[in-house]
């Protein structure tokens, strides 16, 4: 979201009905809200409330429309917020479902009723910094591709989680175990912190992993600033370290 929000937010409309005073929602936050959703003409194509349901997500993970993914960040439990959500940011060109069409304006009112952090830690560069200078093993999950094109961050072990269709590649999981005890720290990165974010829950609540570490914008915000890579690592093996 990071390189996409600056570019889009002032095509989003937000406005604040009602200020929360409760946990702030952010990126890999599991959050649970009642919404209703209009056409800009005033037909109501959708509502948790009338359903008696609340809708539940987890940020960052593209479970949404990308207008709900950055209207919902920053909105604390108690909260109500209207967005105005343009097609680029909704269901564009083709519309949804026949209830909403082609180049539709969206829209909502969102009540905010829980929050629930993610179970392992988010990241940013200067904590990363500090997690390599302890000794903590950095696992980039790219593909070889990525790796070439940006490099890595020097020391990183090369282990790609999915192929280029998101499907989890098979040895990941055995290669892992074979890398990275249970009980031991990791830092898993990725292109934007997407790709991490779904393994870094998975790690966890899956596999037992104990204390894992995502870095929240991956290496596209370590090197927009300015923090070195490394290109020419000798070797792109599976599992190789740069």
């Amino acid at each position: 979201m990071f390189i996409q929000s600056a570019a889009w937010a002032a095509e989003l409309g937000i406005k604040d009905l009602k200020v929360g005073e409760g946990a702030e929602a952010s990126r890999h936050d599991t959050v649970q809200v009642h919404y209703t959703g209009w056409l800009m003409d005033g037909t109501q194509f959708d509502s948790s409330v009338e359903r008696g349901t609340p809708f539940t997500l987890v940020l960052g993970m593209g479970q949404v429309i990308p207008g709900w993914e950055m209207g919902l960040e920053g909105m604390r439990v108690g909260g109500k917020r209207e967005l105005v959500i343009p097609p680029q940011l909704a269901y564009g060109p083709r519309g949804a479902g026949g209830v909403i069409p082609p180049n539709a304006t969206l829209r909502f009112e969102v009540e905010m009723l829980a929050v629930q952090p993610p179970p392992f830690a988010n990241v940013g560069n200067g904590e990363l910094i500090k997690l390599i200078e302890s000794g903590v093993k950095v696992i980039d999950i790219r593909r070889p591709d990525e790796w070439r094109e940006t490099g890595v961050v020097e020391g990183s072990y090369l282990l790609t989680a999915f192929d280029e269709r998101g499907n989890l590649v098979r040895n990941f999981p055995s290669e892992l175990d074979r890398l990275v005890k249970k009980d031991e720290p990791v830092v898993v990165i990725c292109r934007t912190g997407s790709r991490t974010g779904y393994l870094a829950r998975a790690m966890v609540e899956q596999a037992g992993y104990e204390q894992v570490y995502n870095v929240t914008d991956g290496i596209t915000r370590w090197i927009a600033e300015g923090q070195p890579v490394k290109k020419n690592c000798p070797s792109t093996q599976f599992g190789a370290q740069c």
